[in-house]
């Protein structure tokens, strides 16, 4: 594959990544190629090859483009994750059910970590995240968990390549490579990871590592937000337990 070939494949994937923020609506062709920092011509061409494939397509208003319905239709093909998520909903389901906490089920693709499954007593609640939204890897409680689950080379090698995306990331503390690393290592003394308020005023977060069982599933993390102001060690340790609790009852 030439260089060129593969710059336009990477194209079309941030492309892609794009339009999976936006809602409805959809988004223009020039904001789709700020978010993307590439030239208009370019985007263009690839949100033509998208439309094509039907991976997406024009939304209602002039000049805006959305997902298209071949998205969804692969996601029903490659359901991998649903036996995953039909395991671990009814505990997620009684954990937000006993404390009120919207809870989300993390995994990870590729640099990224994507919130596969959210379970909220909160339906008027302004949600962080959401299903299908994702973050660098190492980002939040959620995402640390995920790394903490890997080997040294593995979560090292991701921690590096993402280390300019952590100073890019919208964050009220700051995070690098290093802040990320200490935590990861935290995580895999304490067996979860905790976000001690860096990315909301007032809110951190704690992530539970749930290995795989077998080669052919995928590590998850269960994570929910809290207040930080509660986030004592007891306190932690506490809620915790009654996670685990809930996820493991049979």
């Amino acid at each position: 594959m030439s260089a060129n070939s593969s710059s336009n494949a990477v194209r079309a994937l941030d492309v892609l990544l794009t339009l999976g923020e936006a809602d409805a609506d959809g988004l223009p062709l020039g904001e789709i190629a700020n978010r993307v920092s590439e030239a208009k011509p370019a985007v263009h061409r690839s949100l033509a090859s998208l439309i094509q494939k039907g991976f997406a397509e024009p939304a209602g208003r002039h000049g805006h483009y959305r997902l298209g319905p071949a998205i969804t239709m692969l996601g029903r093909r490659q359901a991998r994750l649903e036996p995953l998520i039909a395991r671990h909903r009814p505990g997620m389901t009684e954990f937000a059910r006993r404390t009120g906490y919207t809870i989300y089920m993390m995994v990870q693709a590729g640099v990224d970590a994507i919130c596969a499954e959210m379970v909220s007593r909160s339906p008027q609640q302004q949600f962080w995240l959401g299903v299908g939204g994702r973050v660098p890897m190492g980002v939040a409680a959620g995402s640390v968990a995920l790394l903490s689950m890997l080997p040294a080379a593995d979560y090292k090698q991701l921690i590096e390549t993402n280390a300019e995306r952590y100073i890019r990331h919208p964050s009220i503390q700051h995070v690098d490579a290093t802040v990320v690393l200490a935590q990861v290592r935290e995580a895999q003394r304490r067996g979860h990871a905790t976000n001690m308020g860096y990315y909301h005023p007032g809110e951190g977060g704690i992530g539970v590592p749930v290995p795989s069982k077998s080669p052919h599933e995928v590590n998850v993390a269960i994570s929910f937000t809290l207040a930080l102001e509660i986030m004592t060690d007891t306190f932690v340790t506490s809620v915790v337990t009654e996670l685990k609790n809930c996820l493991f009852a049979n």
